[in-house]
C-alpha cells in the first residue's frame, strides 16, 4: 500500500480554456437549446456524419502592428471536427467513404486565408477550399485542421462574414454549417464564488457549513475584459452536483428533469458590452437534500450560438415555469473595484461553489457505470461532488476488465492501482487538486457482471449512515 501512494503522480490545476481562439467545427448538427444553423439532406445510406460542436460565431484574433513583426503562430487554425455513426442499429463498423468539405469563402471580409493543409488534400479555387480527408468508421470522429486565417492589416472590429461548410460522402447524407467570423475576441470572465445568499463569503474564508434539508440562492455574475462585444444571445448553464437539486423557476430556461432537475439552461437576450459586469437579476435556488453532505454548484457563461452539445438540452425539456431570468449591472469587475472575477482566455466563463453541511462525517459514495466495446481502454474520474471527496477509494473490479496502472512519462495524473490483483482489488488514492482517474481495458464481455466502489468512515467521528458508504460498479457494453 505504501508503495502504490509513493508512485501516484498528480496532476496540476489547468486553465479550463487552452483554446480559446481557435475556431473548431463539429457535434451532431441539432436544433436543441440555442438555434443553431445546420440542416442535414436526405436519409442515410449506410453511414451518418456530425459537425461535432460546431462553433456558430468564430472569434478571431486582431493583430497590432506589433503582432504582425513576429507572425509565428499569430494565425487562428480553421478545424472541423467529424463525426461518424451508423446509420441504423447494428454491430459492426461501417466507414464513411469519399469524403469531401467544401468551405466557401465568397461571405468573408477582412480576413486572409493560407497555409491550405496537404494531410487533408485541401486545395483553393478562387472562394472555394476543397478537402478530402480519409474515411472515418462509425464510432470514430477525426479534427480536421483544414487552413490558417489571419485578420488582414487595418481591419475593424467586429462582424466579418460567414463562412459556408459542406460536407458529402458516397455513402451518408450531405451536412451544412455556417460560422459567422468576428474580428476581434471577448475575454469571458465569472465571479469567484457565484455570491451565495443569505450572507457573502470574505474572500479567503471558509463558508459556514449549512443545514441539510435547507434553501441556498445563487446570483451568477460574468463579465467581459475582451476587446469585443458579445452581441445577441447568452446561455448561462448551471449545473448542480452533489446531493442538492434546483428549483424549476425560469420560463426561458430548460431543466434536464420536471422534478428535482440538477442542471439548467438558460437562454437570456445579450448583448455583454466590453468592460461590462453583469449578474442574474433573480436568484437560482438550490435545494440541500435532507441527508446532504456537499456539493459543487458551476455557473457557466457562453455565446448562445456557442454551446456544447454537451451543456445543451432538448426543444421537448421542461422549461420553468416563471418569469424570465435576466441579467443586471454588477460591481467589482476591473481590479480598482475589488474584482473577484476570473478571466477564462475566452468566449466562455465558469464560476463555481462548493458546500458543505453539518453532515460533514456522513462519509458517501455513488455507484460507477463504465462504458465501452471489448477492445477498449477507458478513463474515467472515479470520483466527482456527487460522492465523497477525501480520503481513498476501494474498488472491486467487474469481470473482464485489466486495470492499467500510471506509466512513465504520463505527468502528474493521479491513478488508482492494484492493491490485490488476483482478486480485482484496486486503491484509488486521497484526491488533492484533482480525482484519481480509473483506467482498464476490456478484455472480454461477461453479462451481468458487477463490483463495488466503497470509503470508510472517519476513525475520529461516527458515520450517521454506514449503508451509502458501498455502492455497485456496473458495465454498459457497447455493440
Amino acid at each position: 500500500m505504501t508503495d502504490l501512494r509513493a508512485g501516484i503522480r498528480r496532476r496540476r490545476a489547468t486553465t479550463a480554456w487552452t483554446a480559446a481562439l481557435a475556431v473548431v467545427l463539429g457535434g451532431a448538427v441539432t436544433s436543441c437549446g440555442p438555434e443553431r444553423s445546420g440542416r442535414e439532406d436526405k436519409p442515410s445510406q449506410g453511414a451518418k456524419l456530425a459537425f461535432k460542436d460546431p462553433l456558430g460565431t468564430s472569434y478571431l484574433r486582431y493583430l497590432t502592428e506589433s503582432d504582425r513583426e513576429d507572425m509565428t503562430g499569430n494565425f487562428d487554425p480553421f478545424y472541423v471536427n467529424l463525426e461518424a455513426s451508423r446509420a441504423s442499429p447494428g454491430r459492426g463498423s461501417v466507414n464513411a467513404r469519399d469524403i469531401k468539405v467544401t468551405v466557401d469563402l465568397s461571405a468573408a471580409k477582412s480576413v486572409t486565408f493560407n497555409d491550405m493543409k496537404k494531410e487533408q488534400g485541401c486545395k483553393r479555387s478562387g472562394d472555394l477550399v476543397t478537402c478530402t480527408p480519409k474515411n472515418i468508421a462509425s464510432g470514430e470522429s477525426e479534427h480536421l485542421w483544414l487552413f490558417d486565417m489571419v485578420v488582414r492589416r487595418n481591419a475593424a472590429k467586429g462582424p466579418a462574414g460567414s463562412m459556408n461548410v459542406t460536407v458529402s460522402s458516397s455513402n451518408a447524407p450531405t451536412i451544412h454549417h455556417t460560422t459567422q467570423l468576428v474580428i476581434g475576441a471577448p475575454l469571458l470572465t465569472a465571479r469567484e464564488d457565484g455570491e451565495p445568499s443569505p450572507a457573502p463569503v470574505e474572500p479567503g474564508s471558509e463558508p459556514a457549513p449549512l443545514e441539510p434539508g435547507s434553501e441556498m440562492k445563487l446570483r451568477p455574475a460574468f463579465g467581459n475584459e475582451g476587446d469585443v462585444d458579445v452581441d445577441g444571445d447568452l446561455s448561462v448553464v448551471v449545473d448542480v452536483k452533489g446531493q442538492a437539486t434546483l428549483s424549476r423557476q425560469y420560463s426561458n430556461c430548460r431543466y434536464d428533469k420536471a422534478d428535482a432537475p440538477k442542471k439548467a439552461v438558460c437562454t437570456i437576450p445579450g448583448p455583454l458590452p466590453v468592460g461590462a459586469a453583469y449578474e442574474t437579476d433573480r436568484p437560482f435556488t438550490v435545494a440541500i437534500d435532507k441527508t446532504g453532505r456537499q456539493g459543487l454548484i458551476t455557473s457557466t457563461l457562453y455565446p448562445a450560438p456557442n454551446t456544447p452539445s454537451s451543456d445543451l438540452l432538448p426543444e421537448s425539456a421542461p422549461r420553468g415555469t416563471g418569469a424570465p431570468v435576466g441579467l443586471r449591472p454588477a460591481d467589482g469587475l476591473r481590479p480598482a473595484d475589488g474584482s473577484r472575477y476570473t478571466p477564462f482566455g475566452g468566449d466562455f466563463a465558469q464560476g463555481e461553489l462548493r458546500f458543505l453541511t453539518t453532515r460533514r462525517y456522513d462519509y458517501q459514495v455513488n455507484g460507477l457505470t463504465l462504458k465501452g466495446k471489448v477492445g477498449d481502454e477507458i478513463s474515467i474520474d472515479v470520483m466527482d461532488e456527487d460522492g465523497y471527496y477525501e480520503g481513498e477509494t476501494y474498488l472491486t473490479l467487474p469481470e473482464g476488465l485489466t486495470l492499467k496502472e500510471a506509466h512513465e512519462g504520463e505527468g502528474d495524473d493521479v491513478y488508482c492501482g492494484y492493491i490485490d490483483k488476483r482478486n480485482r482489488k484496486v486503491l484509488c488514492p486521497e484526491p488533492h487538486a484533482d480525482h484519481a482517474r480509473l483506467r482498464v481495458h476490456i478484455d472480454k464481455r461477461v453479462e451481468g457482471t458487477q463490483g463495488t466502489i466503497s470509503v470508510e468512515p472517519d476513525p475520529e467521528h461516527p458515520d450517521p449512515d454506514l449503508t451509502n458508504n458501498t455502492a455497485p460498479i456496473t458495465m454498459e457494453y457497447v455493440d
